[in-house]
């Protein structure tokens, strides 16, 4: 669908998409209570439309953001489906109380090392310290 500025949804926004950028005014205030629907698109067309194109201000870890939490959700429902058919609504609901509780446990467990013994990469020193030198370099080779 090519872009026209005649389309219907820029006239239900009022908006000339002809005009010039740096004329368009701010919003006007509310008149009524019953003007805010127009008080919300008034002020979308000073916000998205006062310039010609998009500013591109997502850096690199922006994106790998949104495609890891994109990646972990269809995962997570993925999982949740399997679980709940496995177990039920009540097995699925024991299962991730018992999930969190174990990932808090470790959680606090690696605070009170990290404040007892304040260290450079201590998710590579602890394992090294405190279970086998070889899982220490383990999980530092995993963490690279």
């Amino acid at each position: 669908m090519a872009f026209n500025g005649n389309s219907p949804l820029f006239k239900h926004l009022q908006v000339d998409v002809n005009s010039d950028p740096e004329t368009l005014s701010p919003p006007r205030p509310l008149e009524d209570n019953n003007d805010k629907g127009s008080a919300v698109l008034r002020w979308l067309n000073y916000e998205v439309f006062r310039k010609d194109c998009l500013d591109r201000k997502l850096k690199r870890h922006h994106i790998t953001g949104i495609a890891f939490s994109g990646a972990v959700g269809i995962g997570i429902l993925q999982t949740s489906g399997e679980i709940i058919a496995l177990g039920g609504p009540v097995g699925a609901l024991l299962a991730f109380v018992f999930a969190g509780l174990v990932i808090f446990s470790v959680m606090r467990c690696l605070a009170e090392m990290v404040s007892v013994r304040p260290v450079a990469a201590p998710l590579i020193d602890f394992p090294h310290t405190f279970v086998d030198e070889a899982l220490g370099f383990t999980v530092g080779v995993m963490y690279w």
